[in-house]
Order: structure tokens, then C-alpha cells, then sequence
């Protein structure tokens, strides 16, 4: 080494002293066709080089050269020496090239340097071929190491070393190409015999694909970089210089040029003797020779690099319309679209380096932020989703940017500075999105109501209507203005948090009006197009009501140059005040706020001549004052007419008020519902007493500002819901405090709050946050099994669990958070041992699960990070991104409890989370095991009936049938019963004739004593049971015998845990149906038991008739005690009777005399929670004869909406499933009839009815039309959806099939219309007076509620479509997997069959003249399938749909055309030929429609079905799952194994089909391999059928193919093991391509 490098620096010495003694051989690189620049002693930059040293042949001599060639063997012979001896390789080889770069530019000795450097790379390549064929991939070093060292010699400034060092790069890469496709040099060399012993590595390793290349393509793409860029580099200063010696000789950047092209012929293997052989793909040049747009459309290339950037572009941009879809505009639904669908393909980094060549338009149909927001905006999203999707686009859209960053070229090697991305930035960022989709918003509405109001008649006499009187004009129809409401509370809450600013509201809002390019004169000028709208106006002042706003940017104008003013008064309209629809509310917006800033406005008098435009609305102040007046009027005489809003009029002039003083409504109608004056009432007992006060209508409550309602929720959560200590009351100025005697609050306070949160769901989410967050903390009390809370704090409990149970699981369904809120009570669940309490938070529980519909609840059970809901306005929007914004993947955790003891509530979880896995699949959730998910619900794993398994998906049956039924613990008999009884200590207590010596107190404590043990309490109630099986229940009053049972009963069940009662009731139901105790007098008993004594509860006998571990096919006698239970009980039908008769109704929020019908119902049937209903009579004076309880009752709980009638409906929605799976038609009909009314109670019924269908589509029971017509009517309340005359005609009897083949196109037009109009934000063309307000709807969202009802819809016809296997043979037939296989083919054969599913897959590929006049883009009719069919059963449209491709493939005559052929790029002849384009031109491509924009060939008029059928294709496997994607691996490998496909636009169609999905199909290994397989194995079917393919031309498609491919490997390599199994495909190409892919895979 050390004899090397004294070597080197005698050579460089040399180079830079006299030449002329030197004896050139000839110029090995031809670097002397130049003028020789001048020779003269230069600085050889230092380094190893510095010292000069003289070495020759004698020792310490002059250095003397006998000839170059002894030089070259000199240099070559010890540079292989040294590495012999052990020194690395690299580094001798980077000593020798820092020798090379030493060398005088102008020297020969540069010459024999590089034919040195060549010969001894030479050398290394014949070392590393034999060692790699004699060690394998055992072999240690690597030779791209070794080439990437050359690139050290490129340098600008050294124009002859460049060059040279590019073209010695050139050889080296040809001879490695040689050695490795066994295409020997003509050089010859010592290496010949290891080049014949090796026969090409290529060759070697086709069949076995083995990840070590000699050249490997990360080398090469290196080399390739640096070359280019320094090309760039140059191409500023030198691309326009020619030689001093005239034009005709080439310049100096000419000479890189065309070494460059060399360069990359040889790596494409497009360089003699190795054509055909490349190193590296087209793709990898294409992405690495493109500059970037700023540099590419700069102009500072040259036409020769201009040339290529612009081929290269071209090549990503035809590959990008293969990997991006037709039309990407999917819109974001909240609560329907998968959690992938926020990782959309456009924003992939993956994709990022193809979607910068596509053009303006075809990007345009891609996503953005903003059209995210916007949508969410129109759904009603909550602010979290919103601010979570913003995080979300923000991260992947940053990831996209640095992929395109990295590929970027930056002039004169300038590192891109990194954009300050702070939380200011953010914030920024944010609030600018917010805001444009807010003005969006606004704009649209306005608009709309533009359209329903008539503002063009003017008035001259105003004619009142029923809605208005002299002071209050409000118009017939106002139901539009809801619409606005929504919109205020949105724009609200973002100034109220600072999320947008009110200076930019106000700013924007303007611009609307009048646009910065617009005359204001001009654009209110009368009769032409005017924007003016006191709409606007009304907007900004329910802004003016936030404090920050009023006293800061608001009194600061008025305080100065009163610009807001100014515009405030330009955007008013006076006629809209005066037309045929004026509505005072919002045309006296702007004297509303003038009066709201009455005392900053400077100079009262002269503030009409500073704005002449006062005077316009000056006259209609009066009517402001007027209102004002009689609102005070009445206030002060006590009046309540205003505030209680008994009529339209009345509400409108509260809802005016409000606008005009800040806080004087909220506070009276705070005054009006906790009255000073003394009525205390009571609710059901002595311990729940309230102050009486009035009740607000809801009508006001929707009306009233955004302000108001905000704080009246204020001043209600603080005095009445916010304090452990109770009620709080404030009087005479004094500090509020309890005030003795009231415990509760009042009824109609609770009325209040539901009401608010529905009608400001934005404003006032952080009220619901903060109650939230206090349940989390009881709850970790709860955890420690001793908590002891005040009776305060138990009444505030049961009140907060009652009214989100009854009241606001609605707005819980459509939560962010809605998931993880088991974990608030998880253990109160287990710990809480006050019944009543109990009860609430069990039904509470049941339904809070029953509302769970996406995998989010999965991961929520296995998420020990949970800390609660984020107290923050916009917690999501801004700081350290979680889960998948942050890139990390969630950590999943079994807990150590089980979530429930209660058995009820694990059945109930388990039908869940087989509901969520079958409609919404695990895809979303990688690495979350569904076992520890069903594990981690119960203690022990439950046994499944065969009826219930046969609806489960296939995970969760395979998880449940492990546990048989017969592996649990059997029902004692009657005669272990009876001798239990007969021996065991204190059990002859138990009977009501017992004698005195068995009754007495040491009985009792030694049966308490006996049933202290866990594992002994289930016998009690058999106990109890057969002791009472002849006792006398029904005498009045009770006999003393019953009373002393009853007393001690009592005393025993109290020890037990209220968790285990649904579980010892199930004990209790085996117990009666095993002994066969069927007689009349058994089931009086299970009445008695139920409504009599109250030991169990009703809900907790239905559940345990029903809860799937008996199959209930052909069991008559459960099946029997059910009817009892629920149709024939005594005490059940006397309840339900006295329900019909009250008439609860469904618009419950409408309903203001729902207090006095509950108050009404228990009086008649008080609430029993401690088994204590014989023991505390309620009849007068026989309470007083009674006994006391022992132990004494525990503290009564207020009741402000539950009754056992609610309990009932969530159980009642658990053992549906089961009646359904049981076929028994009857039984099920009869129960739909009679619970109907219940439903009425239901806050999700649509949600629960489009669930039931979606499970049991193809259940037995469901395909009668009687059954599925009660199922719909009992579950439906038809006056508050919005279904089709069709479906409506047919729940109401009116008709009994589905519309025929030929209404069956008209009615899909109409239900795809509906979907496509919400999808494209359309609001309805008529305000449907007859439905809810949208607030208090089902599901605000628009989307979402007409795909439900549509789903609805669907299925119900599919129920009469055909009818499924029947039952007698299913009730026979064993729970296999095979037969369900069977079941599934079946099923599969009858929906391909459907004709509903063809006519709509018909009209969405092909609209009709109706949807076409629908104003929306033909593309929203494919995004509406696509969601439609991901939201209703797979089977039914997703997969006929997917499988409609083979159609497509195989039957378009377009895709059964060849492509054009297409000679290969050659950089050289491309170099020699100029700029113009090369020899073998494409021709043009015949299907480039297929793969154009699906828009803009609609606009060309060159729509095709191929086209339309892609961008179908795409947006079903967007909002699908992995089911989906299985469909669509199996049609391809159909297609694959049929051999039909003969021309490559078939495969590259197939490509096309995948390329957008790529990103997703990576995390499925196996199916990701299958179908990259498939389509090599198409390939290799293709290539034989197509003339012409040879190794110099391909087709264009099979070019589009290859990149693909290309991109496959570079982006979402599959791996090494997976390209040895797709090997064998590969070896059956034609050899060109063969070696093309085999370059790509073999790295």
C-alpha cells in the first residue's frame, strides 16, 4: 500500500512537469481532440498529495517513464498487490482514484491514469463474478461499493477528468454487464475463463432469485444522479458556448452530453455488444433525469436536456395515469367512509413522484384539505373528526412533499430551505382552511335560501300570516332557516376558540358580497345582479355576542375609522325586509347589531352622515324597540308568553331579542326555568324534591342566537349539573349555594340541556366534554372497589347517565370519541352496588355498545393508553399527531379484568363486534388480534348455538364455536333442588308455611351465610323458586308467611352482586325450562317473580330466553316461556297497555307533556330496584302496617326519563337477533306488532333496522313479506324519513313486491340521484316541513342518511328477492364450515341474479336523461355506487360489481386491440440526432381514452365503458375493505387461469385496476403476491401472441407495463421470497423483457 501511494505521487509530479519527453500510446479516452489548455504548476488540491516525491526504477532517481503502457501495468499490478495483502478494497481504490483526480488536466498521464483505473476495475469485476458463483450469497465485499468510488472524479471545473471519468464508468458498466448476462468482452483479459466459468449471473439466478447483483440498481441510480445533476449544473453557464475554433467543433459541455448518454445507454442496455442487457429500467432514469417542475418549465436547459427532461416527464406522466385512478374526487363521509379512505392514494409518497407530472385538471379531481373540511362541514362532522382529518392530510400531504423534495433538483446545489412549520404555522394554516370552507358553506346556504324565498315581489301592504302579527313578520315557510342555525353554531365555535379570526370572517364574508374585482356601486345597483344579503349581517352578529369579539376588534372600529361599518352597510339589503318572504329575524340583523353596539358607536347624531347608507335602514328601527319593549314589558309583569313561545310569533320575537342586548335573553329564560318563587315538588319520593319552574319550548330554543344558547348552557351546567353538592341557587346577589329541602333538579332543566346540545352541537361540545371527563374520574374511584360518594354525587350520576342513555345516544352514535366512552364505564360497571344505579348504567352501557359500528371499538378494548377525552377545543388540530397522522401504529394490550362481568352485556358485545367485523372488516386495524378483542369481554369464553354461529363472520365463529354448549355448567334438577331445600342450613325458611323453630334469626343468618359464597348464589333463586312453587302470591293484602319469605329473600339478594343478576336469571330460566314447568301455574309464578316480587328483572328473563346459548330452532318449550314473557305475562301486558294509552311519542323533543306521562306511568307502576315491590306498598294505610326493611332502603335516586319499558328496548334489540335466527314466523311477526310502540322510545331506529337487515339479509325468517313488512313498521317511524313512494307504499300494505323490471329504472334513478345530490352537497329542493328538524334527526348527516334509508331500502327488497335454503333442512343441519361455504356460493349465485344490482351497476355506468339533469358531475354517480355498495352486504353489489371486470377484459374491443410498437430509447442516437426525436418513433397509442381523466373525456366527448367502468372499479375498492380486494384478486387470477387475454392493453388494463390500491394491498401480503403473479403470469401468456417484440422494439403498452413493474419494486417491494415465486413466470417472457424485469427484481 504504502509502495502504491509513493508511486502515485511520482506519477501525478510528473503530470505536471514537461511533457515532452513523455511517450504517448495514443489516447485511450480521446482526450485530446481539444486545444490543450495551458500547462503550467497548479495546486493539486492538497491532501494525500501534497509532499513531492521522486521515485523511479534506481531508487531515489528521477521519476523517467519508459512508455505508458509500463505506467498503466505499474499502477494496475500494485494496486492488486495491495488489496492481496489485505487492505481493503476500497480503500486502495480510493486512493488510486484520488490519485487520478490529482493528475494535470492537460496531461497525458491523465490518459494512462484512466486506462489504469479501467484495467484494475476490470480486474475487480472478474474477482467478485468468480467469488459470487463459488460463495454464493456467503461472498463478503461488494463492487457497487467499489463503482460508486469512481463518482469521486467528477468534477466541473476539470472538464477533461469529467468526461473521462464518465466514460471509464461507461466501459466498466458494459463489461459488468457482460460478465453478468455471460455476453463475453472482446477485450479479452485475464478474467476470460471466469467469464465462461460463470456463464452470466443473470442466467445463474433467473430461476432462483437471489438479491446479489454485481451492479446493484441503488449504485447505478447513485451514479446516474450525480452525473446528471452536475449536467444540470453546467448547463446554465455553458449549454449556449461554442468553441473558440470555430461552430463545426463541439463544445466542452457537448462532449459531458454526449459521455453522458453513452453512460446511460450502457445501464438501460441499450450500448453494444450488450443490447437488451440493461442494469437499470426506463422508470429509474425517467424519475432520476427529471429535474422538477421549477426547474423543467424554467427555461435554462438547453434543447438537448430540455429534450430529455420533457421524454421523461412524459414517461411519469403516462405511468401516472395507470397508478392514479380516472377521477379521484371521493368525498371524506363522516362515519361511512373506512379509516383508510383519510389516507388517500393522491397524498402517498409512494405516488408523489408520478403525481407531479400529471396536469392541472387531472390533480383538480384528486383531494385536498379543503374539499375534506368542506365536506365534513356539510356532514355535520364533529370537531375533532374535523380537526383529526385536517392533522391527517397535513401529515401524509408533508411526507408526499419530501418524496417529491428528494427527487428534486435544486440549481447550483442549493439545499431547499425547510418551511417553518411551528404551531403558529399550523395554526395559520388551519384557520385558512377552516375559514374557505366555512365561506364555501355560508355561500352555498345563502344561496339556497336565495332559491326558496322570494324576494323579488315587493310589498306595498304587508298581508300578515298565521306566523306574524304588527311587530313580528316572519314568512309561511321558515324551516330553510335551520340550515342557518347550523351554519352560525359552526362558524361560532371557531371563533369562540380562536380558531379563525373575526377580522377574516368579516373580511371574507365581504368579499362574497362584493368581490375585491367588483363595484360596489355596480353590484347594487337596482335591477341588475345584486350579492347583498342580510343573512350575512346576521351571521356576523352572532359573533358580536363573544365577548373577545365585541369589546376587541368590533368596539375598536367603531372606534376608529369604522370600516366593519362601512361594510356592514353595504352588504344590507332594504328589500328583502320589504318582499313577499321578509323574515324580521334576519333582515333586522343590522339594527339589531347597531343597537348591540349602541353605547361604542361615536356621535350617535352624526354617524347617519358619516354612512349615507343609514338611511335605508333607519326606518325599520322602530320595530327593534318595539320588540325590546314588549319583551321587557313582559319580563317584569311575570309574563311568560315570549319565553314559553307558544306560538311561531311568539318564539320569533324571543329569538330577535336575543340578538339585541348580550345575555338579557339567556338570563330571563335561566330565571324562567329556576324561578325565586318557592314550589317545591316532588318527583318520586321524599328524597327527590326540585323547584318547580317553567318549560322553554323547543321552538324558541332553536331560534334564540348561538350566544344565548351557549350561555344559557352555561348558567345551567354551573348552577344545576356542574357541583357534587347539589343544586346550587343564588338570591339577592348572594353566592350560590344548596338551598335546603331541593335534592334534584327540575325536569324540565334536564329538557333543557338535551335540547341545547342538539341545537349547538359545535358551541357547546365542550360542556358534554367536561361531564364526560368528571364520569372518568368517578369511574377511577369506582376502581378501587371502597369508593363512598356523597348522595349529591349518586343523584348527579343517575341523572347524567340518564339523560345520555335516553337522550343523547344520538348524539353519542356521531361523537369522535364515541369509541373509547366504555372506558368511562368500565368500572362502575363491576363496583357500584346501589341498585338503582346499577340499572341506569347497565341499560346505558347496553345501548352505548349497541351504538359501536366501526373497528375504532376494537381498538378501544385493547387500548391501555386511554386517558380521556381531550378537554381542548381543537385538541387534534395542532402538536404531536397520534396513532395513524403520527405514523405510529396503535400498541394493542388484553387487559388484565374482563370489561364485563355481567353476562348480558358480554353476549351483547360479542353480536357487536360481529356486526362491526362483518360490515366493516379488520383492514383498518392492522395487527390487532380479534381473539384478545372477544377474550377480553368476559371472565370465561361462552358458548354459541349453531343458529347464532351461522351469522357470524368467519373469525368470530371460528373464536365462538370453540366453546360447545354443552361445555358449561348444566341446570340442577328439581329433585337436587328440592334437596337443597330439604337439608341444606336455613333453607326451611324459605317456606311460607315454615314454623316458628325454622324461621327464627339464626336461620337467616345461616342461609345469608351459605350463599356468602360466589359459587353457591346461582342456586338461590332455584331455591326460592320451588319453596314458592305453591304458595298463595296474588291474596291482598300479602299473607304473613309471603311477607317473612319476601323480607328474607330480599336480605339474601342484596349480598349478591347486581353484575351476576343476569346471569343468575338465566340459571333461574334453564331451571324452569328443564323441569318442564310449563303449566299455567308455573308461568304465574315467573310472573310473580317478575312483576310481583320483583326478585328478577323482565329485561333480564327476555335475555336469558334469548341469549344464544340454546338454539332456539324446534325448542318449543323456550320458545313457548318467550311468548309468555313477552306477550302473554300479566304484568308485562298490563304495563304495555298503560303505554298505548299514555301515547308516548317519538318526536320527543317535542313533546312537552312527556314528564307528566312518565310521572302518570309510575304512579301506576312504580319502579322496584331492591326487590322490595310486596314489601313497601303504595296503597295509603296499609304502608304503615308493613314491617321495616332490613336492611333499610337504600337512597332513592331521581327518575326523570327510565322506566322498565326503557330497560326493555335494549335487551329487546339483542333477542331480535335471536327470534330472527329461530325461524320461528310467527312468534317474530307477533312481536314486532305488539313492541312497535317501544321503538317509539329508540333514539337509532333507522341505524337498528339497517344493522338487523344487513346481518339477517339472508336469514329464513326475513324472506316473507309479512315478516320484513312488520320489522319495518314496528322499528320506522315513517313521518320522520324521507323513503321512496315504493318502499312506502309497501310497509304500508299497500303493495307486496318490489318494483317490476319495468319501474325497477325509474325508482335506481331516483335513489342513485338522491345519493349523488347529497355526495355533491346539494341541499333538498323543498324543505320538507313534515320531517324532524335536522338537529334532532336520527343522523344529521346528509350522506349518510340517505344511504341508510337507501340500504334500507335495497335490503328489503333483496328479502323479497328470493328466498334463502329453508328451514326444516337448516335446523338439522351441523354448524360446519363447509356448509357454509355451500351457503355462500348459493348466496352468491342469487345476487349475481338480482336484477335491482344490474340496473343500478346499468345507470351509474350509464346515466339516464334524469341524471344527467341533476346539475351534479357524472363522476358523483360512480362515487355514490362505490359507497353504496361498500355500505350494503358485500355479496350483493360489491362483489357482482367487482366481477363485472371479466366482462369488461375480455368483451371491449378497444382492449382487445394491440398497442402500437415502439423501438427502444437510445441516449446516443438521441444524442447524435439532436433535439429532434430519434429513429422508430411510437405511433399513437389507440387506447390512451381508456386511461384518460374520466371528466375530461366526457368533455371530448370520448367517453368509453372501459373508462367509465375503471374509475367504478376504483371507487368501490376506495371505500372497500379487504373482502373487496379479495374479489378483485380472484377475478384476476380467474382471468389469469382462463388464458383468454391476447393483447397487452388487457394487461396493462389490469394494471390500471391496481395501481391506485398498491399502497393498500402492501399490508396483505399473500394477496399482494397473488396478484403481482397474476399479472406476470398474464404477461408471459401476452408476449407469445404479439409479433415484433425482438431487442430493439417492444409495444407502448408493454412499456407502460414494464414501468409499472418498475414502480411495483421501487415503491412496494414484495420481497425476495415473493419475487422467487413469481421467478418462473418471468423465465417464460421473451428474452428482451425477461431480462428488463429480471433487472428490476434481481437486487
Amino acid at each position: 500500500m504504502e509502495q502504491l501511494a509513493h508511486y502515485l505521487v511520482g506519477v501525478i509530479e510528473s503530470s505536471y512537469q514537461d511533457l515532452a519527453h513523455m511517450v504517448p500510446c495514443g489516447s485511450f479516452l480521446g482526450l485530446f481532440d481539444e486545444r490543450p489548455i495551458k500547462r503550467s504548476r497548479v495546486n493539486s488540491g492538497g491532501g494525500a498529495w501534497t509532499q513531492s516525491t521522486s521515485i523511479g526504477n534506481g531508487g531515489n532517481g528521477g521519476f523517467e517513464f519508459d512508455d505508458s503502457e509500463t505506467t498503466c501495468r505499474s499502477i494496475r499490478q500494485l494496486t492488486l498487490a495491495a488489496i492481496e495483502a489485505g487492505t481493503a478494497a476500497t480503500q486502495v481504490l480510493r486512493l488510486v482514484v484520488d490519485a487520478v483526480r490529482s493528475m494535470h488536466d492537460g496531461s497525458a498521464v491523465l490518459d494512462m491514469g484512466f486506462r489504469a483505473l479501467f484495467e484494475i476495475y476490470e480486474r475487480r469485476l472478474e474477482y467478485h463474478c468468480a467469488t459470487r458463483f463459488v460463495q454464493g450469497e456467503q461472498a463478503t465485499g461488494s463492487f457497487g461499493e467499489e463503482f460508486l468510488i469512481l463518482t469521486l472524479l467528477f468534477e466541473l471545473h476539470r472538464p477533461r477528468t469529467w468526461v473521462a471519468a464518465v466514460r471509464v464508468m461507461s466501459l466498466v458498466t458494459r463489461s459488468a454487464i457482460g460478465i453478468m448476462y455471460g455476453r463475453g468482452n472482446e477485450d479479452g483479459g485475464e478474467g476470460g475463463a471466469a467469464k465462461d466459468k460463470a456463464g452470466g449471473t443473470h442466467a445463474a439466478s433467473l430461476m432462483e432469485i437471489s438479491g446479489v447483483n454485481l451492479l446493484p440498481e441503488r449504485v447505478c441510480r447513485e451514479a446516474i444522479r450525480q452525473v446528471w445533476r452536475l449536467l444540470l449544473d453546467s448547463a446554465a453557464t455553458e449549454a449556449q458556448m461554442t468553441s473558440v475554433l470555430g461552430s463545426a467543433r463541439r463544445t466542452r459541455w457537448q462532449i459531458r452530453f454526449e459521455a453522458t448518454m453513452e453512460l446511460f445507454d450502457s445501464f438501460v442496455g441499450r450500448s453494444a455488444p450488450c443490447v437488451g442487457r440493461p442494469l437499470v429500467s426506463y422508470y429509474v432514469l425517467a424519475r432520476e433525469l427529471d429535474p422538477g417542475a421549477e426547474v423543467g418549465e424554467s427555461g435554462m436547459l438547453g434543447a438537448s436536456m430540455q429534450a430529455i427532461v420533457d421524454l421523461c416527464f412524459g414517461r411519469k406522466r403516462r405511468l401516472g395515469r395507470i397508478l392514479l385512478p380516472p377521477d379521484g374526487s371521493w368525498p371524506l363521509i363522516s362515519h361511512a367512509s373506512r379509516a383508510h379512505t383519510v389516507k388517500h392514494v393522491y397524498d402517498q409518497a409512494a405516488y408523489a413522484v408520478v403525481r407531479d407530472s400529471l396536469t392541472f385538471e387531472e390533480t383538480e379531481r384528486g383531494p385536498s384539505a379543503n374539499k375534506y373540511v368542506a365536506d365534513l362541514l356539510y356532514q355535520r362532522a364533529p370537531t375533532d373528526e374535523i380537526f383529526a382529518a385536517i392533522r391527517n392530510h397535513r401529515v401524509t400531504k408533508k411526507k408526499a412533499m419530501a418524496a417529491v423534495a428528494s427527487d428534486t433538483y435544486v440549481p447550483g446545489g442549493r439545499r431547499a430551505e425547510a418551511s417553518e412549520d411551528g404551531d403558529a404555522g399550523e395554526k395559520h394554516e388551519v384557520a385558512g382552511l377552516l375559514l374557505e370552507a366555512m365561506a364555501q358553506r355560508i355561500e352555498h346556504v345563502v344561496g339556497y335560501i336565495r332559491q326558496q324565498c322570494d324576494f323579488d315581489t315587493l310589498l306595498n301592504e304587508r298581508r300578515l300570516n298565521s306566523n306574524s302579527d304588527a311587530s313580528m313578520v316572519v314568512p309561511r315557510r321558515f324551516k330553510y332557516w335551520e340550515y342557518m342555525n347550523e351554519v352560525a353554531d359552526q362558524l361560532y365555535y371557531f371563533v369562540l376558540f380562536d380558531a379563525v379570526d373575526f377580522t377574516a370572517v368579516h373580511a371574507r364574508l365581504y368579499a362574497l358580497v362584493f368581490p375585491k374585482d367588483s363595484d360596489v356601486h355596480a353590484a347594487g345597483r337596482a335591477g341588475g345582479a345584486t350579492r347583498r344579503d342580510n343573512a350575512y349581517i346576521w351571521l356576523l352578529l352572532q359573533l358580536y355576542h363573544i365577548e373577545r369579539v365585541s369589546a376587541g376588534p368590533v368596539r375598536a372600529d367603531l372606534a376608529g375609522d369604522e370600516d366593519m361599518l362601512d361594510q356592514l352597510l353595504q352588504m344590507y339589503n332594504e328589500r328583502q325586509i320589504v318582499s313577499r318572504d321578509a323574515f324580521y329575524l334576519r333582515d333586522l340583523a343590522l339594527q339589531a347589531a347597531l343597537t348591540h353596539q349602541q353605547a361604542h358607536i361615536r356621535d350617535n347624531q352624526g354617524v347617519k352622515f358619516r354612512h349615507p347608507r343609514m338611511a335605508v335602514a333607519m326606518p325599520f328601527a322602530p320595530a327593534v324597540y318595539r320588540l325590546q319593549s314588549e319583551f321587557g314589558r313582559q319580563f317584569r309583569d311575570e309574563q311568560s308568553g315570549l319565553l314559553q313561545g307558544s306560538d311561531v310569533c311568539s318564539a320569533m320575537k324571543t329569538a330577535t331579542v336575543s340578538m339585541l342586548r348580550q345575555y338579557v335573553v339567556p338570563n330571563a329564560l335561566y330565571t324562567f326555568l329556576v324561578p325565586a318563587r318557592e314550589d317545591v315538588q316532588r318527583l318520586q319520593g321524599p328524597d327527590t324534591t326540585y323547584l318547580a319552574g317553567g318549560n322553554v319550548a323547543t321552538l324558541v330554543l332553536d331560534y334564540i342566537n348561538v350566544g344565548a344558547k351557549h350561555r344559557l348552557l352555561q348558567l345551567v351546567y354551573k348552577m344545576m349539573l356542574a357541583h357534587e353538592q347539589g343544586p346550587q341557587f343564588q338570591a339577592d346577589g348572594r353566592q350560590a349555594s344548596v338551598r335546603p329541602g331541593i335534592t334534584c333538579v327540575s325536569p324540565h332543566i334536564v329538557d333543557t340541556v338535551y335540547r341545547l346540545l342538539y341545537n349547538a352541537p359545535y358551541s357547546n361540545e365542550l360542556m358534554m366534554k367536561e361531564v364526560l371527563e368528571k364520569l372518568r374520574r368517578c369511574d377511577k374511584v369506582m376502581a378501587t372497589g371502597a369508593a363512598r360518594f356523597s348522595e349529591a354525587t349518586l343523584r348527579w350520576l343517575h341523572t347524567v347517565y340518564q339523560l345520555m342513555n335516553c337522550r343523547l345516544l344520538r348524539f353519542f352514535k356521531y361523537y369522535a370519541h364515541a369509541a373509547h366512552l366504555v372506558h368511562h364505564l368500565r368500572h362502575s360497571l363491576v363496583h357500584v352496588t346501589h341498585r338503582q344505579l346499577y340499572g341506569s348504567l347497565e341499560c346505558f352501557a347496553l345501548c352505548l355498545v349497541n351504538l359501536q359500528h366501526d373497528v375504532e371499538f376494537l381498538q378501544a378494548l385493547l387500548d391501555p393508553a386511554y386517558h380521556g377525552v381531550p378537554l381542548t377545543p381543537h385538541a387534534s388540530a395542532a402538536g404531536g399527531g397520534g396513532g395513524e397522522a403520527g405514523g405510529a401504529q396503535p400498541r394493542y394490550m388484553k387487559p388484565k379484568d374482563a370489561w364485563f362481568e355481567c353476562a348480558m352485556l358480554a353476549r351483547n358485545a360479542v353480536t357487536v363486534i360481529a356486526r362491526i367485523v362483518h360490515m366493516r372488516g379488520l383492514g383498518d386495524a392492522p395487527g390487532l388480534r380479534l381473539e384478545d378483542c372477544l377474550d377480553s369481554l368476559a371472565p370465561a369464553r361462552m358458548a354459541w348455538a349453531p343458529a347464532v354461529l351461522r351469522f357470524l363472520p368467519a373469525r368470530v365463529r371460528a373464536y365462538c364455536a370453540a366453546a360447545r354448549p354443552g361445555a358449561q355448567a348444566q341446570s340442577p334438577t328439581a329433585a337436587a333442588v328440592r334437596q337443597l331445600l330439604a337439608a341444606a342450613p336455613g333453607h326451611a325458611a324459605l317456606r311460607p308455611a315454615a314454623g316458628d323453630a325454622e324461621t327464627g334469626s339464626n336461620a337467616t343468618a345461616a342461609l345469608a351465610a351459605f350463599y356468602a359464597e360466589r359459587a353457591r348464589q346461582p342456586l338461590f333463586l332455584l331455591a326460592v323458586w320451588e319453596a314458592l312453587r305453591d304458595a298463595d302470591l296474588d291474596a291482598e293484602p300479602p299473607t304473613p308467611g309471603v311477607l317473612r319469605v319476601a323480607a328474607l329473600v330480599r336480605r339474601v339478594l342484596l349480598q349478591f352482586p347486581p353484575s351476576q343478576m343476569s346471569s343468575y336469571t338465566s340459571q333461574l330460566v334453564d331451571y324452569v325450562v328443564g323441569s318442564g314447568s310449563g303449566d299455567a301455574a308455573a308461568l304465574a309464578l315467573l310472573d310473580a317473580f317478575m312483576f310481583r316480587l320483583h326478585l328478577v328483572r323482565h329485561e333480564h328473563v327476555v335475555f336469558a330466553l334469548t341469549r344464544g346459548e340454546h338454539d332456539l330452532r324446534g325448542d318449543a318449550a323456550r320458545l313457548a316461556l318467550a311468548r309468555f314473557v313477552l306477550l302473554e305475562s300479566p304484568g308485562f301486558t298490563a304495563r304495555l297497555s298503560e303505554w298505548h294509552r299514555l301515547d308516548f311519542q317519538g318526536r320527543y323533543w317535542a313533546d312537552h307533556s312527556h314528564w307528566e306521562k312518565q310521572s302518570a306511568y309510575l304512579k301506576r307502576f312504580p319502579e322496584f330496584f331492591e326487590h322490595d315491590g310486596l314489601l313497601r306498598s303504595t296503597s295509603g294505610d296499609a304502608e304503615s302496617s308493613l314491617p321495616p326493611l332490613d336492611p333499610p332502603a337504600a337512597l332513592s335516586l331521581p327518575i326523570y326519563y327510565e322506566n322498565s319499558m326503557v330497560r326493555l328496548l335494549p335487551v329487546l334489540e339483542f333477542a331480535l337477533g335471536r327470534l330472527i335466527e329461530a325461524e320461528d314466523r310467527v312468534l317474530l311477526r307477533d312481536v314486532l306488532d305488539r313492541m312497535g310502540i317501544l321503538y317509539r322510545l329508540h333514539q337509532v331506529p333507522l341505524t337498528t333496522l339497517m344493522n338487523t337487515l344487513f346481518v339477517y339479509y339472508d336469514a329464513p325468517a326475513l324472506h316473507d313479506a309479512s315478516v320484513v313488512r312488520s320489522l319495518n313498521l314496528s322499528l320506522l317511524d315513517m313521518t320522520q324519513q324521507d323513503f321512496s313512494p315504493e318502499f312506502a307504499a309497501f310497509v304500508r300494505g299497500q303493495t307486496h313486491a318490489p318494483p317490476d323490471e319495468a319501474a325497477a329504472t325509474g325508482y335506481v334513478a331516483r335513489m342513485l340521484g338522491r345519493i349523488s345530490r347529497a355526495i355533491a352537497r346539494h341541499l333538498p329542493d323543498a324543505a320538507n316541513d313534515a320531517l324532524p328538524e335536522i338537529h334532532y334527526r336520527e343522523i344529521p348527516n346528509p350522506i349518510l342518511l340517505a344511504l341508510t334509508e337507501c340500504v334500507v331500502e335495497l335490503l328489503t327488497w333483496w328479502c323479497l328477492h328470493s328466498a334463502p335454503t329453508s328451514s326444516a333442512r337448516l335446523a338439522t343441519r351441523p354448524a360446519a364450515e363447509a356448509a357454509f361455504a355451500a351457503e355462500e356460493r348459493a348466496r352468491a349465485k342469487r345476487a349475481a341474479e338480482w336484477p335491482l344490482a344490474r340496473t343500478w351497476l346499468t345507470l351509474a355506468m350509464q346515466p339516464t336523461d334524469e341524471l344527467r339533469a341533476l346539475e351534479v358531475p357524472c363522476a358523483t354517480h360512480l362515487h355514490s355506487t362505490g359507497v353504496l355498495a361498500n355500505v350494503m352486504p358485500d355479496e350483493l353489489m360489491a362483489f357482482p360489481f367487482v366481477r363485472e371486470l371479466r366482462s369488461v377484459v375480455l368483451d371491449e374491443p378497444v382492449l382487445r386491440t394491440v398497442s402500437g410498437s415502439k423501438r427502444y430509447f437510445s441516449f446516443v442516437e438521441f444524442a447524435r440526432a439532436g433535439s429532434g426525436q430519434p429513429r422508430g418513433g411510437a405511433t399513437r397509442f389507440a387506447a390512451t381514452a381508456v386511461f384518460n381523466s374520466f371528466e375530461l373525456n366526457r368533455v371530448r366527448g370520448q367517453a368509453n365503458r372501459p373508462n367509465t367502468y375503471l374509475t367504478l372499479l376504483h371507487s368501490i375498492l376506495h371505500y372497500g375493505g379487504v373482502a373487496t380486494f379479495t374479489a378483485l384478486g380472484e377475478t384476476i387470477h380467474g382471468l389469469a387461469a382462463s388464458g383468454a387475454l391476447c393483447t397487452d392493453t388487457q394487461l396493462l388494463y389490469l394494471c390500471a385496476t391496481v395501481g391506485p390500491v398498491l399502497y393498500r394491498l402492501r399490508a396483505h401480503d399473500s394477496l399482494y403476491v397473488q396478484v403481482l403473479e397474476d399479472l406476470v403470469w398474464v404477461m408471459a401468456q401476452v408476449c407469445p401472441r404479439i409479433t415484433g417484440l425482438d431487442e430493439s422494439s417492444c409495444t407502448e403498452a408493454l412499456e407502460q407495463v414494464m414501468d409499472f413493474f418498475c414502480f411495483v419494486k421501487d415503491q412496494f417491494d414484495p420481497g425476495r421470497q415473493a419475487w422467487r415465486r413469481i421467478a418462473p413466470h418471468i423465465a417464460a417472457l421473451p428474452v428482451s423483457l425477461r431480462y428488463q424485469l429480471q433487472c428490476i427484481v434481481d437486487q
